[in-house]
């Protein structure tokens, strides 16, 4: 997916499906920070055990998305 497609789901809840076929689910962030040529994207989500640590998986560049859909209404991804 290209940057401009992925940014109207940046800080919000969505599902991403990777390039791979992995299914991501959290909140979606942006940044360019690393100045190598793409953005960075990341998803958050809750943590896996009850008092854990949220998880983060980071996305190096929209060409690694294939589908992104809205989870506002999924509570797993908010």
């Amino acid at each position: 997916m290209t940057d401009s497609e992925i940014a109207p789901f940046v800080g919000k809840p969505a599902r991403v499906t990777l390039a791979d076929g992995r299914l991501l689910a959290g909140v979606l962030h942006a940044s360019d920070e690393h100045g190598h040529g793409h953005k960075h994207y990341a998803v958050t989500s809750d943590p896996i055990r009850q008092g854990g640590e949220k998880v983060r998986e980071v996305i190096h560049g929209g060409d690694q998305i294939a589908t992104i859909e809205d989870a506002s209404d999924d509570k797993a991804a908010t």
